[in-house]
């Protein structure tokens, strides 16, 4: 699986941690988390849509591209 489209930019990491401060300062922790979960909710079955976008992919590669991600965050100083 090609993942290259899924991954979020540097720019939109940014806007989404700005957007999540934004909303947790004005509502507090919990009523934030409950608004986003609110308005991303699935189209229906969620275990049908994570096999649709995963596929056949094996866990431990699932793991890997997580991790990779998440390291290079880490190295662009926008994850903490």
């Amino acid at each position: 699986m090609n993942l290259t489209a899924a991954i979020p930019t540097t720019d939109s990491v940014a806007i989404i941690r700005e957007g999540w401060n934004l909303l947790s300062e004005q509502l507090g922790i919990e009523k934030a988390t409950k608004f986003v979960i609110l308005i991303e909710r699935g189209k229906g079955d969620t275990v049908q849509e994570i096999a649709d976008y995963w596929g056949n992919t094996r866990i431990e590669d699932i793991h890997n591209q997580i991790m990779n991600f998440t390291q290079k965050l880490r190295q662009t100083k926008t994850f903490a």
